[in-house]
């Protein structure tokens, strides 16, 4: 394969992408009744969607016109494909973004029958009708000016991933943090408890529990606004980090109802 042929799947890679974000998104946005921006990555795009396409463009254009052999390589390779990306995110950054165990004949929660079989009819679908079309769409654009958008799009994208990965670290980070000071104001709660009311050190005490009070809702405040996007993006991502932190908020709130009675 030339440059320019490499340069092509890269565009193809992109428009994929982002035509999955479109997708995913709307359904998302239907099935939540609210507007969604699906993905992983903060701008539009879904690149498991991207590289599926670029795959199936490689291995199924010679295919074109067998429908049954289209659909058989798409159904399991594509299956193949969504258990090794669900597997890596949940390594690299210890959250599981989708979860199928509710579907009959699924693997891990991963990959279901419902997904396999609806990637074997999508390849199809891609191979016959929507690729040709892209094509043809293509094939009118000059080739510059897909060389420049391909550049751009791909240091966007690029720049993108790096910015979300340093996020979910952050998060990470963060979450860590949240429960270092929970239990640190949790033992200075008891230790206050312990010493007499008029205590030489209790009011220096008090203002330690303040601060620390003061640090950890405000940590709250910054988690809640940074998963509620991922929450919505993933409905059924599990994170049992996020998931004890979603659990201590609602502890939090009923503390701060008995402390104002």
């Amino acid at each position: 394969m030339d440059m320019q042929g490499l340069i092509f799947l890269v565009t193809f890679f992109i428009i994929y992408s982002f035509f999955g974000w479109i997708l995913e998104s709307i359904t998302k946005t239907i099935a939540q009744k609210k507007i969604v921006n699906s993905g992983f990555l903060f701008g539009p795009f879904c690149p498991i969607y991207g590289i599926g396409a670029v795959v199936m463009i490689v291995l199924l254009n010679s295919y074109q016109g067998n429908y049954i052999t289209t659909f058989l390589i798409s159904f399991f390779l594509f299956s193949l494909w969504e258990y090794f990306v669900g597997w890596l995110l949940e390594k690299l950054f210890h959250t599981k973004y989708w979860d199928y165990s509710y579907y009959k004949f699924h693997i891990k929660g991963r990959v279901c029958l419902v997904n396999s079989l609806t990637w074997g009819f999508l390849g199809v679908a891609f191979i016959e009708i929507i690729h040709p079309i892209m094509m043809s769409c293509i094939s009118n654009i000059p080739t510059k000016v897909i060389n420049i958008f391909t550049i751009f799009a791909t240091i966007y994208m690029l720049i993108d991933f790096c910015l979300t990965a340093i996020k979910m670290k952050n998060i990470n980070l963060k979450l860590i943090k949240l429960n270092e000071i929970s239990i640190a104001l949790k033992e200075k709660i008891e230790e206050l408890k312990k010493l007499p009311t008029k205590a030489k050190n209790s009011d220096t005490l008090r203002n330690v529990i303040e601060e620390l009070k003061q640090t950890q809702t405000e940590l709250r405040e910054i988690l809640e606004k940074q998963t509620q996007r991922l929450r919505r993006a993933f409905p059924s991502m599990t994170s049992e980090k996020i998931n004890e932190f979603l659990r201590k908020k609602v502890e939090f709130k009923k503390i701060e109802k008995k402390d104002k009675k």
